[in-house]
């Protein structure tokens, strides 16, 4: 009887075994400001540079703060450490309700050629070179501990050249 509660017991206990994520986050906080305002409802992404971390994202609350998930399938609060590239794409929110329309008055033009769509939503009051990890000179280093990374952004900002 013994043998059996005991192997019952080890079973059991083997299943927990490989559970969770088999790396470490850590939190990743701070605020998103242009020209000293805060970015209400900016989405910040992190892409790695090298190692084994993965992307993560984050978005402003209404006073510009935020807090960094990690963007793998098991999604959890934070970032692996190592070092990450920066994006950050703002888009003012509209009095519209909608997000982008497209239009096109028939299939074919006169030429008989396809007719081009055209699409149209909200405008980036950011400037283009901040929502792109390689033009926004923006970099986070993320260590083994709660991370804290501000970003004051300015409007006149034209980005790295290439």
């Amino acid at each position: 009887m013994k043998a059996k509660s005991l192997f019952a017991i080890l079973l059991a206990s083997s299943a927990f075994v490989g559970c969770g994520p088999s790396y470490k986050l850590y939190p990743v906080t701070g605020k998103v400001t242009l020209d000293g305002a805060p970015l209400a409802g900016a989405t910040i992404t992190l892409q790695p540079v090298g190692g084994d971390a993965k992307p993560a994202s984050a978005t402003c609350d209404k006073d510009g703060s935020y807090s960094v998930v990690d963007m793998r399938p098991e999604a959890a609060p934070g970032a692996a450490a190592g070092n990450y590239k920066v994006g950050i794409l703002w888009y003012k929110p509209s009095v519209d309700s909608s997000q982008a329309t497209g239009e096109s008055s028939s299939n074919k033009s006169e030429d008989g050629k396809a007719a081009r769509t055209t699409v149209s939503g909200p405008k980036s009051d950011l400037p283009a070179a901040y929502q792109n990890p390689e033009t926004s000179e923006l970099t986070l280093t993320v260590e083994a501990k709660p991370n804290v990374k501000d970003f004051a952004l300015d409007s006149k900002f034209k980005g790295k050249a290439k």
